[in-house]
């Protein structure tokens, strides 16, 4: 392309534009972004470096040619515009307080949500490996889809009006709750130092 890089989706780009007015909106404290599965995440916190490099190719093609666009301008009596790099020069600053704002720990949460299932495992350790790349923290990992006795996770149910999933009688059950124990090890193992929660 003109640019020599990969043109940003219109969905992530539309989805940086909004994060970015949240930002400077007096009115949240936080924001929270209930994000897409992995590779649209990624596609979407890779936008930030996509368009500063995308930037920085428009913002040397606009030095190249202004003056010789100057010359052009002048012979036909055109008059001085007010400098066109200025909203250049604006989007990048806000892009780096993007950038800025999600490597900071203080502000910005990064929770990875997995099911206790090895194929997750492996996509959400790929994710936090790239995110790691990127320095957006990731202190916690949410495991949904746990099975657990629901007296162990909800205060104040009789166990005798709840049907449960029993890996002693049920074979498909056992199989499962091996699965899924295999699954949790290895989870608690590679992401150790980090808070790793279950949920049923």
């Amino acid at each position: 392309g003109l640019l020599g890089g990969t043109m940003p989706g219109a969905d992530e780009a539309a989805a940086m534009r909004q994060l970015l007015e949240y930002l400077d909106d007096p009115r949240f404290d936080r924001v929270i972004v209930d994000t897409a599965p992995t590779g649209h995440t990624l596609r979407l916190l890779q936008l930030p470096e996509i368009m500063d490099s995308m930037l920085g190719r428009v913002m040397k093609l606009r030095q190249r040619f202004s003056g010789m666009m100057d010359g052009i301008k002048g012979m036909f009596g055109g008059s001085d515009d007010p400098d066109p790099s200025a909203d250049l020069d604006e989007l990048r600053d806000r892009i780096e307080r993007l950038r800025t704002v999600l490597r900071d720990p203080e502000q910005t949460d990064f929770r990875v949500v997995m099911i206790p299932e090895e194929m997750s495992v492996v996509e959400s350790e790929r994710l936090v490996a790239r995110l790691d790349e990127f320095e957006i923290p990731v202190n916690t990992l949410v495991v949904n889809r746990v099975m657990e006795g629901i007296g162990d996770v909800a205060g104040g149910i009789d166990p005798e009006w709840v049907v449960e999933p029993n890996p002693e009688t049920c074979d498909f059950c056992a199989r499962r709750w091996e699965v899924q124990q295999s699954a949790l090890r290895r989870a608690t193992d590679l992401f150790r130092g980090r808070d790793v929660k279950r949920v049923p």
